[in-house]
């Protein structure tokens, strides 16, 4: 399965958020209301949880699990939507990886919170910047771009969402996102995390690892392989954070 992990790399091109915008104001006509639109969202990421779950299996350790939905609960109180909801739990890969799935499901592997060493606000982080991109629609933009919306709505129309999906399986995630994306959701899950609490010091100290491991010649773990260098990265966030939260 890492192989999988390892393809979040490819790039899913600036060109394409320009329709996948508009896909999703046409998705949310279709569905109905804004409620609407995030009940259809969570179906979709519920299968896909489920299918991932099946893959994968479930992480053993209780205290991770733990952790990492405590993390989640205190973020999501900060998010301004309250009909959004949001579930973490862990998973294992042998990479060190995160995934948010559209309609709030967010995995973290193991082998990343070895790597934040389990630091809250650094997982906060982590936590956080998944959340971001279901907040800023990402990972639904990312969905849609790949499948089509006519796909999309013809098997929910027939009832057929489920087992389309579990034939598929997770070759859905096998994109990443725009730089432009991962900088922003950067800047949202600091925001996230500082509002519930943790400290912006935890993201810099994640990124200053990262950093001397690419330094070291070590390869960018899977989670990092799309994103930008680590020291734009926290070069933009530094200069995000110094405009206030809010």
């Amino acid at each position: 399965m890492s192989g999988l992990f390892f393809e979040l790399g490819r790039k899913l091109g600036r060109a394409a958020i320009p329709a996948a915008r508009q896909t999703k104001w046409v998705w949310t006509s279709l569905t109905g209301t804004e409620a609407d639109s995030l009940r259809a969202e969570a179906d979709l990421g519920r299968t896909l949880a489920a299918q991932l779950r099946l893959e994968l299996g479930a992480a053993d350790s209780t205290a991770d699990a733990e952790l990492v939905r405590e993390i989640c609960r205190r973020l999501s109180a900060r998010v301004r939507n309250k009909a959004r909801r949001f579930q973490a739990e862990v998973m294992r890969t042998g990479a060190p990886t995160a995934l948010a799935l559209p309609g709030g499901f967010i995995f973290v592997d193991v082998s990343l919170l070895s790597l934040c060493e389990r630091q809250p606000d650094e997982v906060a982080f982590v936590v956080g910047h998944e959340m971001a991109h279901v907040i800023r629609g990402h990972a639904f933009d990312r969905f849609i771009t790949q499948v089509g919306l006519g796909v999309v709505s013809s098997l929910l129309s027939r009832g057929a969402l489920n087992p389309w999906l579990r034939q598929t399986g997770l070759q859905l995630l096998q994109s990443s996102y725009s730089q432009d994306n991962e900088l922003e959701a950067d800047e949202l899950g600091a925001r996230l995390a500082q509002a519930a609490g943790c400290h912006p010091a935890g993201a810099f100290r994640l990124l200053a690892r990262l950093g001397q491991r690419q330094g070291a010649a070590q390869g960018p773990a899977d989670w990092f392989s799309s994103h930008p260098p680590a020291a734009q990265r926290a070069a933009n966030l530094k200069a995000a954070l110094g405009r206030g939260v809010g």
